[in-house]
C-alpha cells in the first residue's frame, strides 16, 4: 500500500492557543494528525511548529487555510511517497 506523508512546518507566533486553531484546520477536515513537534527559540517572539499527516486528500486546501489564521507567519509543506508494506 502507497501511503502519501506530508511534513508542514509551520514559523507561528508563540501565544496560548495557537497550537489549538492550528489543530482545528485538520480537524475541520478530518483529517487525522500523526505527530506534532514544537520547538521555540531563545529570544524570538515565534515558534517552529512541526506537523505529520498521512493521506490527506486537499492538503492545498489546508496550506490555505493555515495561511490565513493571524499567528501563522510562514507554511512549508513537503511530501513524499511512502511505498514500504506493512
Amino acid at each position: 500500500m502507497t501511503t502519501m506523508l506530508y511534513a508542514i512546518t509551520l514559523e507561528v507566533r508563540d501565544a496560548p492557543g495557537v497550537l489549538v486553531r492550528v489543530a482545528q484546520v485538520f480537524a475541520r477536515r478530518g483529517c487525522n494528525i500523526s505527530s506534532v513537534h514544537v520547538e521555540h527559540p531563545a529570544e524570538t517572539p515565534w515558534s517552529h511548529m512541526s506537523i505529520t499527516v498521512q493521506n490527506v486528500a486537499r492538503i492545498d486546501q489546508i496550506h490555505h487555510q493555515l495561511e490565513k489564521l493571524v499567528d501563522v507567519h510562514r507554511v512549508t509543506i513537503n511530501h513524499h511517497q511512502d511505498t514500504s508494506h506493512e
